[in-house]
């Protein structure tokens, strides 16, 4: 009987922590929709002919299932594609995650010039001299630093 009692209790406990997790989760999700501009700016199914890509795939550090959802971003402003980075960085890894970070220097760059500068030291200070965005980061030095 104990045993019974025992294991209708931890269901219910399980049951409630899991619940909780899921209302979290979707309200961070519906926060940074909000945040966006209210639209789900990273969820949208777009076809590859629809989609003209800002940023080359070539570049190792990103899932491909990421660069539809990328696209998309691009075309918002700086809020929607640093929420875009904050939410996908853990999948992200450079030099592709310099290369986004990059695109939202150019974006933020034009409202927040400090936060360009501080965003763009970040990326300078992670790729080295044989770094494949070495170039364009020798380009954009003279406007953010």
């Amino acid at each position: 009987m104990n045993a019974k009692v025992a294991a209708v209790g931890i269901f219910l406990i399980v049951g409630t922590v899991g619940t909780r997790m899921i209302v979290f989760i979707k309200e961070a999700d519906r926060q940074l929709t909000k945040d966006a501009g209210g639209e789900a700016y990273y969820s949208a199914e777009l076809t590859p002919e629809t989609v003209e890509e800002a940023i080359p795939e070539d570049l190792p550090g990103m899932p491909a299932s990421l660069q539809p959802a990328l696209d998309l971003v691009l075309e918002k402003d700086a809020a929607a594609l640093k929420a875009w980075i904050q939410q996908y960085r853990p999948y992200l890894k450079d030099p592709k995650l310099s290369e986004i970070e990059l695109e939202y220097v150019k974006k933020v760059g034009r409202k927040d010039p400090a936060q360009a500068r501080k965003t763009f030291a970040e990326i300078d200070k992670r790729n080295g001299p044989d770094s494949p965005l070495r170039p364009r980061i020798d380009q954009l030095a003279n406007t953010y630093r």
